[in-house]
């Protein structure tokens, strides 16, 4: 579809995935594919949808704007007026990818991508080991909730993983332990696990470089969120941002990274990208085989089979490309389970899924920056909780998704919600009363 941009005024509650974004595809791809996504993979209703997920960008729409849902092609289309021209965007269920925004392929099309694809079938997880204890309060994680969503955490669910078992888990009405939730940015550390399964059978090497246009950096710059590609992830002074045109105004995010000038030697800087991300995506493609035939077999067999995730989606855009900076889908307790392969160092029931090196040196071990390693975010709140224990690691995700790992304490939290926007516009407290939280946990596990 054409790009066509519109600027009609921001409303007092800011379309926060990128700001005050006035932009209508925008809007309404981002409207449309949540809607999808979070209806047809995580089976939430369109209700709760519109009212506790994505408030802020259906308020931000003309009034009249109309939203489809059809449940029999399992496709969503938001369509709203702008300046006298009527600009539609539909999202599309596709069995075992889960969503995808239509730009420039027709849903015919689309499906036509997917119709001689060889997917597993979705079974319910293998599940976790349970040591239920009633003495364990998560209510510190809900404490925040309130019915004003700007305001609010917005807590949907917070589960426990202690010495391999849970031991806590709390839900609001909405979501259980087998709900698959949406990754946000947290995909980043499952694709780099996934790299690091390529690693292990030989079919990529940490130092081997790569060129996306004028960019050549290795797959450990990539990693390390050090590309050299000039990349805004939010507004600049200027507005300017790459992160929403990335997924909205384009249906390859890949090209669209690659067209990105060059800013700095790669390795030299930090620069946390979810481009960055997209072109190691593209990286792990390539080396699974090159499509999306090869690229499934390798996430599904290789890396959640052998930890009993059985019915995870990732998501990929209209062009075939991984979404692995930020759309996968797995359920709390499979999420718990990701965590749990950090502690146990790769290793699940006696199998070495990823390294022990590339576990503790590439993933966990300090980057460029202390406070980022590979994929995964190392302990940036020592100084402002002294009680976080120094070796902890989290997956950490848009609107409030968290998967923290302490080894030394054999315990792995994991949380999902959807911040309002006020939280999320301060997300430097937000992270702080989250991992308060996790201390309080830390501390009735060991009284």
């Amino acid at each position: 579809m054409k790009n066509t941009v519109f600027a009609f005024g921001c409303v007092a509650s800011a379309f926060v995935l990128t700001g005050c974004n006035s932009d209508p595809n925008v809007l309404l791809g981002y409207s449309a594919n949540q809607i999808c996504s979070r209806h047809f993979v995580s089976g939430e209703s369109i209700e709760f949808i519109q009212q506790r997920v994505i408030p802020e960008a259906l308020a931000a729409l003309p009034k009249n704007h109309a939203i489809n849902v059809d449940t029999n092609l399992k496709q969503v289309s938001v369509t709203a007026q702008f300046e006298e021209q009527s600009i539609t965007r539909t999202s599309l269920f596709r069995r075992g990818l889960g969503c995808t925004l239509l730009h420039d392929l027709t849903p015919a099309e689309l499906l036509a991508q997917a119709e001689n694809l060889d997917l597993p079938e979705e079974l319910p997880s293998v599940p976790l080991q349970q040591a239920i204890r009633q003495d364990i309060s998560l209510n510190k994680f809900f404490a925040n909730n309130h019915l004003d969503y700007t305001w609010s955490d917005n807590t949907f669910a917070v589960a426990v993983l202690h010495e391999g078992k849970l031991v806590a888990e709390k839900y609001d009405a909405y979501h259980a332990g087998d709900t698959r939730m949406l990754s946000w940015s947290m995909a980043k550390t499952l694709t780099g696990l996934l790299t690091g399964v390529l690693e292990q059978h030989g079919r990529l090497a940490l130092d081997q470089e790569v060129d996306y246009g004028a960019h050549t950096m290795s797959v450990k710059n990539l990693l390390n969120m050090s590309s050299g590609v000039k990349w805004a992830e939010t507004p600049d002074i200027h507005g300017y941002e790459d992160l929403a045109p990335m997924w909205y105004h384009t249906g390859n995010s890949v090209e669209y990274v690659s067209k990105l000038p060059v800013q700095y030697t790669p390795g030299s800087k930090f620069e946390y990208a979810t481009g960055t991300t997209q072109l190691l995506s593209d990286v792990v493609k390539q080396a699974a085989g090159g499509d999306i035939q090869s690229l499934n077999n390798l996430y599904q067999s290789q890396l959640f089979a052998p930890l009993g995730i059985n019915n995870a989606i990732a998501e990929f855009d209209e062009a075939g490309n991984l979404r692995g900076g930020a759309r996968m889908f797995l359920s709390i307790h499979d999420w718990l389970k990701i965590g749990q392969l950090f502690i146990q160092q790769g290793n699940w029931q006696g199998k070495q899924i990823v390294s022990q090196a590339w576990i503790k040196e590439v993933m966990m071990g300090k980057g460029v920056v202390d406070h980022y390693g590979g994929q995964l975010w190392l302990n940036d709140l020592g100084f402002w909780l002294p009680a976080l224990p120094k070796d902890t690691v989290s997956l950490r995700g848009h609107r409030g998704q968290y998967v923290v790992i302490i080894p030394s304490k054999q315990l792995v939290v994991a949380r999902f919600g959807a911040y309002g926007s006020v939280v999320n516009q301060n997300l430097g407290l937000a992270n702080k009363r989250l991992f308060k939280a996790v201390i309080d946990v830390i501390e009735q596990i060991e009284n």
